[in-house]
């Protein structure tokens, strides 16, 4: 199950939040790629000196969005919403997109079911289970853009397979590539199952997860996945294990810090290092681009089907 625990947010001198409302957002910086913070990262991103600016947020049409921050790196600019949004789920994902972000990346760490999934070990879900009970499963249809947009996405496949292609190969350099990490080992696809979280599961409901066929289990990416498809954002995400599952195997919270402290800097690294390739995917089209919105899901006659 993933680990929410946010070990304090440490501004390092980013204070003073601006707030201005969804027609003024072209006044902040461009960036068509966000990074979306989670324990697989936690406070690192922040603790990075001189690597983001002072936080803002936005008036969206569903509210005011989480603190969101503007960084360069590698040449590439990106927007950074730390934990997950804290809280701010449908807020968060609305702004990226009213703010013009194309591809996301986020991340977690989890607790493995399967049992070839070790603590430590990266994974690259490709596809996801949603038992979330407790978080908005739609998005009105008056926030998007096109007005006959029927917000019925598809998820096959789950996630974008240019994204997860660039992690992967970024996650294989930064583990093979001589810097003390390959003892580490990177899964290229497993099942994510979402929970409602704010608990651990218990034995039962994990071994019900693991016969539903879930190899590891968190708390928020599923939402993540799920609203990036639906606003058309292309999304993949990096996920560490950060312990067995109930009932999987012993652990306790001790084995945690100590997995942070190693795991979180690389871990931005390796998304870092990812931005160029994210960029230059830039014009290129996506697997998900005939999955979002289905406008064609209604009995009105259409442009096309109008006769002449």
């Amino acid at each position: 199950m993933i680990r929410q625990f946010i070990i304090g947010v440490v501004m390092l001198g980013l204070t003073g939040c601006t707030t201005m409302s969804e027609a003024a957002a072209p006044d902040v910086p461009k960036a068509a790629i966000a990074i979306i913070g989670g324990t697989y990262m936690n406070d690192e991103m922040l603790f990075r000196e001189g690597l983001l600016s002072a936080p803002f947020t936005i008036e969206t049409k569903l509210g005011t969005s989480p603190e969101i921050r503007y960084g360069e790196a590698n040449g590439v600019p990106f927007y950074y919403v730390h934990g997950h949004g804290m809280g701010k789920w449908q807020e968060t994902w609305l702004a990226l997109y009213d703010l013009g972000v194309t591809d996301a990346i986020g991340g977690a760490t989890a607790g493995a079911i399967n049992p070839a999934m070790k603590t430590y070990d990266y994974t690259i879900p490709h596809d996801f289970i949603d038992l979330n009970i407790d978080r908005p499963i739609s998005f009105p249809r008056e926030v998007f853009r096109d007005p006959d947009a029927i917000p019925v996405p598809r998820y096959t496949p789950a996630m974008d397979t240019d994204l997860r292609r660039i992690l992967t190969a970024r996650t294989q350099e930064a583990l093979h590539g001589g810097g003390g990490n390959s003892d580490i080992t990177l899964h290229e696809e497993a099942v994510l199952v979402q929970t409602r979280g704010a608990r651990f599961e218990t034995v039962a409901e994990v071994r019900m997860i693991g016969l539903m066929g879930g190899d590891l289990v968190t708390m928020s990416v599923g939402t993540e996945m799920t609203y990036a498809r639906m606003l058309g954002i292309n999304y993949a995400c990096l996920v560490v294990i950060s312990n067995p599952a109930e009932g999987v195997a012993d652990w306790d919270f001790s084995e945690m810090p100590p997995l942070y402290q190693r795991i979180n800097p690389l871990s931005v690294d390796i998304v870092l290092a990812a931005l160029p390739d994210i960029a230059a995917l830039a014009g290129k089209p996506r697997v998900s681009d005939g999955l979002i919105n289905h406008p064609q899901m209604t009995s009105r006659p259409q442009e096309k089907d109008a006769p002449h």
